[in-house]
């Protein structure tokens, strides 16, 4: 009997739920609630396929970590560092639109979390708590101050580990906050995380016994595209595929069960950093209600909602990103 396709996990998370519509900015703790626009409904020009490839000149770092890992990161660019953090399944380089809109203005630096893209784990293994301590040796490693930390999904639930984890490297290096499509806690529903426990078990225990899983997991483009929200560039789709194809079972069981075990609320609650939460209207992953709720535990929280858009905000509204980021950064 074939073994599921573990992957499918993520496109079964993605396909629960309809985003709930409502267009607003809010700001914590004072709870000022208001109209930010009308969906417009405004159709937008494709994006350009070079977009999503990086440009010219980027710089390579390979930081080992205490453990015996490694951390793969990139960067390009000088000032304020903005250090981008990818979700699961992912790689750096989905920050592409990034470091061609923002490296002439701020450090870029994008990470390959431990076990996406060409970062090792170390004998700690995988799980958010390591993830948050990766990120807080990258930043002391790099010796970066007043930074930006941008993670979006299981990148947005590592910057929560370390505020909780890390609160003196967060105070000492850290100037603000920015969540991406992600979740405070309970990242797949009741009725779906039973069954999502016994699968990622199931598959742990047939890899750590030294065999290979029956049928590998693989993410179409089809599923892939369940990720995004309205015309999407085929491009970005395809490159989110190809991510999800290419990280192996042996890192993507344990970072499931990471997420499955992911609570960050009393870590939110005593997070006094100013934040800023993105989402869009049509992310079925990590809809609006949960981007309302990180932000009503942040104490100094701004929340944003694109119009339909969908959970590959970086890749679908890099433009739109870059203005949030820009505006956040000069009020910090």
């Amino acid at each position: 009997m074939k073994h599921p396709k573990l992957v499918t996990l993520g496109a079964v998370a993605l396909g629960i739920g309809a985003a709930a519509a409502g267009i607003y900015r809010s700001t914590h703790p004072k709870g000022v609630r208001g109209p930010l626009s009308a969906d417009p409904g405004r159709s937008r020009p494709p994006l350009p396929d070079d977009l999503f490839d990086l440009p010219d000149g980027v710089i390579e770092h390979d930081i080992a970590t205490p453990d015996g890992g490694t951390i793969h990161a990139i960067e390009k660019g000088e000032g304020r560092p903005l250090v981008l953090l990818h979700g699961i399944t992912l790689r750096a380089d989905v920050w592409a639109p990034q470091f061609h809109q923002l490296a002439d203005r701020y450090r870029v630096i994008a990470v390959d979390l431990r076990g996406h893209g060409t970062s090792k784990a170390g004998e700690s293994g995988f799980g958010i708590p390591r993830l948050g301590d990766d990120l807080a040796h990258l930043l002391t490693e790099l010796d970066l101050h007043d930074a930006v930390l941008v993670g979006h999904s299981m990148g947005g639930m590592t910057v929560m580990q370390f505020c909780g984890d890390h609160p003196e490297v967060l105070g000492e290096r850290v100037a603000g906050l920015v969540f991406v499509a992600t979740r405070a806690h309970q990242v797949f529903p009741p009725y779906l995380d039973r069954g999502a426990r016994r699968l990622t078990a199931r598959g742990q225990a047939i890899v750590d016994g030294g065999r290979a899983l029956p049928q590998r997991a693989t993410v179409t483009t089809q599923a892939a595209r369940l990720a995004f929200g309205d015309d999407p560039s085929p491009r970005a789709v395809e490159l989110v595929a190809e991510m999800g194809r290419s990280i192996p079972p042996e890192a993507l069981l344990p970072s499931l069960s990471g997420l499955i075990e992911h609570d960050a609320r009393v870590a939110l609650r005593a997070t006094n950093t100013p934040s800023l939460v993105v989402v869009g209207t049509r992310d079925l992953l990590t809809p609006v209600p949960s981007a309302r709720h990180l932000a009503h535990l942040l104490p100094h929280a701004e929340l944003v909602v694109l119009p339909r858009a969908g959970h590959q905000l970086m890749q679908e509204r890099p433009a739109e990103l870059a203005e949030l980021l820009d505006d956040f950064v000069g009020q910090l």
